[in-house]
């Protein structure tokens, strides 16, 4: 076997920098933004609600009001070790162009693997929720507004959550229904739900929802993970953190993070490669740590039912 198609063996920073171009829908940590951290375990202080008081009328002269103390709480978090293995033969290394070639898409293989188990964590703490509400394309509307009530408090942009494919179906019971249909279609279109419903692509139905529902984006993730069985017709509205400030949780009420171990302090990424001449494969390993935590719930809306 020529000694050109087995690779390097040892850690890669190379390839643990590559962009791996994600499929459509990996939509977690704009949910749940990245805090890095130098621990694999630990305790995080965060700003829980502070619940609103009514204001104090008739304070007595040379005394102050009354207070409410405002104070910090905590949990705790661990990174667990996830990782995924991809081989590829000295043959097949000569087939796609070279060892070269192979060392990236055996790198990007292992790496996206280990990208879904973190959207699938992030998705099990979003939709795992219990709902509050089961879907009624005639109350939508009133359904919306209670779930915006209930988390107006917390701090962040509002967003609808779900998978492409539940969204779909959102769009498709609002359109079968008399009153809402109306509604809908001209909201896209201004035209009645038959013509509308050629003319619509699926970004349109989101900026659709969106208005519709008083929210700041809508957010679809990929139906492997977010429609899966246990999730199937399950979307959340929730408030969600812009990501700009890793300690934003520590001052302001929002809804999750996610704290992500660092090996080296600044790639949170460990891939490596191995020449295996005993089983004459390449293999290419991918480790990531992380613990999605969802700091406070109430910021989080679940509703269930939207049936195909």
């Amino acid at each position: 076997m020529n000694d050109a198609y087995y690779t390097t063996t040892g850690e890669r920073p190379e390839l643990a920098a590559l962009e791996v171009n994600a499929p459509e829908g990996y939509i977690g940590t704009q949910i749940m933004p990245i805090v890095p951290v130098t621990d694999k375990s630990g305790t995080v202080y965060y700003n829980d609600l502070t619940a609103d008081e009514t204001a104090e009328t008739g304070r007595a002269a040379g005394s102050g009001p009354s207070g409410t103390q405002i104070a910090t709480t905590s949990t705790s978090f661990t990174c667990v070790e996830h990782c995924e293995r991809g081989k590829i033969t000295p043959d097949e290394a000569k087939v796609m162009g070279g060892i070269d070639k192979a060392d990236l898409v055996g790198a990007k293989w292992a790496k996206r693997q280990v990208m879904n188990a973190l959207e699938a964590d992030i998705c099990t703490a979003i939709l795992g929720k219990d709902a509050s509400a089961q879907f009624d394309a005639v109350k939508l509307l009133s359904q919306a507004q209670t779930a915006l009530a209930t988390i107006q408090v917390y701090e962040g942009k509002t967003a609808l959550i779900s998978s492409t494919a539940t969204l779909k179906r959102m769009v498709q019971a609002l359109l079968n229904e008399n009153t809402m249909g109306r509604v809908f279609s001209r909201v896209v279109a201004g035209v009645n739900p038959q013509v509308a419903i050629t003319g619509m692509n699926f970004q349109a139905w989101k900026d659709a929802l969106a208005l519709l529902m008083g929210v700041d984006m809508v957010l679809a993730g990929n139906d492997t993970i977010w429609n899966s069985a246990t999730y199937d017709g399950h979307f959340a509205l929730a408030k969600v953190d812009d990501g700009s400030d890793p300690l934003s949780h520590k001052w302001r009420p929002v809804l999750g993070k996610v704290f992500q171990f660092m090996p080296d302090g600044k790639q949170p990424w460990v891939i490596q490669s191995v020449a295996d001449r005993v089983n004459v494969n390449n293999l290419y390993d991918a480790y990531l740590w992380f613990d999605s935590v969802l700091l406070n719930t109430g910021a989080l809306y679940v509703i269930d039912g939207v049936s195909a």
